[in-house]
């Protein structure tokens, strides 16, 4: 009885083919579409601080002459110091008052003359701030289209 089942298996074995049942799509065509889009905000504030390191006195004139030949200029003083954002500024000054600052003459009386005086303190001289907005806007969009 035992051969008989090996004979069985064999033939039931021997017997039997197996095939791949090919894999048919049900489209014949087809397409994909795809749609990307971006909005980039960029915001900035630029400040620019611009500041006079030192002072300027300047005299200017025809027909004139200091008084006093040892002084042509007011003295050089420490100004009160200065803080801004955070940063502390001492600056070099002049102090222009009458017992400090040069005298002038007219050179010889009678003739014509003139005579300019300017001073330009040190400190803060300009700030400049600038706010702007940059807006970009990207859009891609592809298709894909496919047939069998």
């Amino acid at each position: 009885m035992h051969k008989i089942y090996k004979l069985l298996l064999l033939i039931s074995i021997a017997g039997t083919s197996v095939s791949a049942v090919p894999v048919v799509p049900t489209f014949s065509t087809g397409t994909l579409n795809s749609r990307q889009e971006t909005k980039t905000v960029v915001t900035e504030t630029i400040t620019s601080v611009d500041h006079r390191s030192g002072y300027e006195y300047v005299v200017s004139g025809h027909n004139i002459e200091p008084l006093n030949t040892n002084t042509i200029s007011p003295k050089a003083v420490l100004s009160t110091p200065q803080t801004i954002d955070n940063i502390t500024f001492t600056w070099t000054s002049v102090d222009v008052t009458p017992a400090n600052k040069p005298d002038w003459g007219i050179k010889t009386a009678g003739n014509a003359f003139s005579f300019t005086e300017s001073l330009a303190q040190p400190g803060l001289q300009n700030v400049t701030t600038i706010n702007r907005t940059t807006t970009t806007d990207s859009i891609v969009e592809s298709v894909s289209v496919f047939t069998q």
